[in-house]
């Protein structure tokens, strides 16, 4: 990556990173109060304005770059963190970084769940995505299986991580060690349909976000991030059997 290319606003940096999770947000609240997706669980309704808020936002800012800086389309040549790791190196650090993400999370949980209940009360109370499954029917469960494997499990990581690594933490590198923890702090912060988790967040997925920074990877948060999420898969599927 071309220092010229660097990002060195910090109002830039911020707005760059913040933005696409406010969309996304906004809409997820406007499709909640409009309501015409209330039968459905609401990580459906999560997936679908996620789709059409962070998707286009965060791809067409790549594609506009790409225009801009190369004359084409293609965004794999703006984006950086492209070494290529051995095959054996990719699936002990996957492995490794997802069990230390997973085993970090489920200890911080009864944390989130305290800050959900005391710092972010005030939060409406359909806002949580986060339900009990039995009360839906198998069909609508199985639609939301569909959603949480095609955006939560490949679309949303893969957009997030061209995005968040590929092209901001690789554009971030003027700031020396402090990139990752910036950028992994803001990308935290990103989630604003989630406030509650922001610190198990940072905790959970600081390992991962140094390492690729570190092996200048970005496949590796894809693979990593791609199946902590399909962890969530695996559970909606127990429930049909």
């Amino acid at each position: 990556m071309n220092k010229e290319n660097e990002i060195r606003s910090i109002w830039k940096l911020i707005l760059l990173h913040l933005f696409p999770g406010m969309a996304l947000c906004l809409l997820y609240l406007l499709l909640l109060k409009v309501g015409s997706l209330a039968e459905y669980p609401k990580l459906v309704t999560l997936g679908i304005a996620g789709f059409f808020s962070i998707v286009p936002i965060e791809l067409g800012y790549l594609l506009y770059i790409a225009k801009k800086e190369t004359g084409n389309f293609n965004i794999f040549k703006i984006l950086g963190l492209k070494s290529k790791l051995k095959i054996k190196e990719y699936i002990v650090y996957t492995l490794l970084l997802l069990t230390v993400a997973g085993i970090l999370m489920k200890v911080l949980s009864p944390f989130s769940n305290y800050i959900l209940s005391t710092v972010f009360s005030w939060l409406p109370r359909d806002f949580n995505y986060i339900q009990g499954m039995d009360q839906f029917s198998n069909k609508l469960i199985l639609i939301a299986i569909i959603v949480s494997f095609f955006f939560f499990t490949l679309i949303g990581p893969i957009t997030e991580e061209l995005y968040f690594r590929g092209f901001l933490l690789a554009r971030m590198k003027w700031m020396g060690k402090y990139s990752v923890l910036i950028n992994l702090v803001l990308f935290a912060v990103y989630h604003f349909w989630s406030p509650w988790l922001i610190l198990s967040r940072i905790v959970a997925f600081f390992p991962l976000f140094y390492f690729v920074h570190k092996k200048d990877s970005m496949k590796l948060g894809i693979f990593v991030h791609c199946l902590a999420n399909f962890t969530d898969v695996v559970a909606l599927v127990m429930i049909l059997l």
